[in-house]
């Protein structure tokens, strides 16, 4: 993926490098498409399906990766999305 295709940075907390570390490769695929969307794209993307999670401490962001697989990110900056978490259900 070129810089020129690229609408948002991602960036990701240690323990979701972790996570994605220790899942088996096909989910580990399933998540990096996703995350590949979510750059190039952006979060109003279609399939993404993007949820709003408003908290006392701010505002949360859920995306679909696949039916079973989420994650949850929140704006970082202008052009950067910080993903805090990843779980399945």
């Amino acid at each position: 993926m070129s810089d020129e295709a690229v609408k948002f940075r991602l960036h990701f907390t240690p323990k979701v490098r972790k996570q994605l570390r220790l899942l088996p490769l096909q989910v580990q695929k399933q998540y990096d498409k996703a995350f590949q969307i979510i750059a190039s794209e952006g979060p109003e993307y279609r399939s993404l399906r993007t949820h709003r999670y408003r908290y006392k401490k701010g505002e949360v962001w859920g995306s679909a990766a696949s039916m079973a697989l989420r994650f949850y990110w929140e704006y970082a900056g202008e052009q950067t999305i910080l993903i805090e978490g990843i779980d399945s259900h």
